[in-house]
């Protein structure tokens, strides 16, 4: 059995997947994210559960948005 490696943190082309907007609205949303978070620093990065709680959506379903470019969703 070949174990799957998920990716941590979350970038804007991943926001810009999972919402289907423009790259202007998810770098906005990123910007939201991090002051919600306190992390303005821009080195700290935003995780998959972080965004799983600012918008709602449940972590279990953002599993295909966290395999790494290179993988294929089974």
């Amino acid at each position: 059995m070949s174990r799957t490696i998920l990716r941590i943190c979350i970038t804007t082309k991943d926001i810009i997947n999972i919402e289907e907007c423009s790259q202007r609205t998810a770098s906005q949303k990123m910007s939201d994210m991090r002051v919600f978070f306190n992390k303005t620093d821009k080195r700290c990065k935003l995780t998959f559960k972080e965004y799983a709680t600012y918008t709602g959506i449940p972590l279990e379903e953002l599993e295909p948005f966290r395999l790494p470019p290179n993988s294929k969703a089974a």
